[in-house]
């Protein structure tokens, strides 16, 4: 088969799901990762005629990617803040927003020593895109995944970055004397109510552990962390969190039961509020 009815079949198959210009980049994807071949190869040589090897591999993509499986898990690896991260069923594939939240803290703290927890930190993702940037920060990821520890310390050791990560459940958090000078969060926050929104290839196939929150209880997470923060944080410090644009105002008020008066709103580039910065004074 040519290159171009390899491409050609990914269109056939994959049209019901998604558009062409999205299949083309998917198919471009595919054949950079999987070969180190130009994103333009299927443009300058359409004839090129595939090897029983590269056939091979290109039709298991393809059948994965028409079971639903996104296409990051699919390569394994994702781009976030201009690292290149493994990913697996296993942890949450990284989003724009996310990446959002990290050049928001970036922007507020200089590269001068400060002592940085990540909580639910998944494929480590936030806290690798602070340490590449911010090389003098001591930064803990805490999770309770097992498997996503693993991923993270792997990312962090592909990257040469040094990060510690803990396996911890922010739920039952231990007694700890150390004191922390940043903490942010990306923790579970969507609403079962909200999956008739969500696309099927997320529901299928990410983690609902690090989805999904109890209708009745949707701040639990972030109230164990302000809980954990209000005897952690500096005083000068500062709490960063993604949350729920639908419980803005819950996590205000959640803010303020536990000492942290002053609140920062930003919204993200799809105009929501979806980032929010609590501290004890005001800057």
């Amino acid at each position: 088969m040519t290159l171009i009815e390899e491409r050609n079949n990914f269109r056939a198959v994959l049209g019901r799901w998604y558009e062409q210009v999205e299949i083309d980049d998917i198919f471009k994807r595919c054949i950079e990762h999987y070969f180190g071949w130009s994103s333009i190869k299927s443009g300058l040589e359409p004839q090129y005629i595939l090897s029983e090897e590269e056939g091979t591999q290109l039709s298991k993509a393809l059948h994965l990617l028409s079971s639903g499986t996104p296409l990051q898990y699919v390569l394994g690896t994702t781009a976030f803040m201009g690292l290149d991260l493994k990913v697996s069923p296993a942890v949450l594939i990284p989003r724009p927003e996310t990446e959002e939240l990290v050049a928001w803290i970036l922007s507020n703290h200089p590269n001068t020593a400060l002592r940085v927890w990540d909580l639910c930190s998944g494929s480590g993702c936030v806290s690798l895109g602070l340490k590449a940037q911010r090389e003098q920060w001591d930064i803990k990821g805490f999770e309770l995944s097992e498997a996503a520890i693993e991923m993270a310390r792997t990312n962090a050791a592909n990257h040469h970055l040094s990060v510690s990560f803990i396996q911890q459940d922010v739920l039952k958090w231990q007694d700890s004397s150390e004191q922390v000078g940043l903490m942010v969060s990306n923790p579970p926050y969507v609403l079962p109510s909200e999956k008739k929104q969500m696309h099927t290839n997320v529901l299928e196939h990410e983690p609902a552990m690090a989805l999904f929150v109890p209708e009745q209880d949707p701040l639990i997470f972030y109230r164990e962390i302000l809980l954990t923060a209000s005897k952690l944080l500096h005083p000068q410090g500062k709490l960063y969190f993604e949350i729920n644009p639908l419980l803005l105002q819950q996590m205000i008020e959640l803010g303020k039961r536990h000492g942290f008066d002053f609140a920062k709103v930003k919204k993200d580039i799809f105009g929501k509020d979806r980032f929010i910065q609590f501290s004890k004074y005001d800057d």
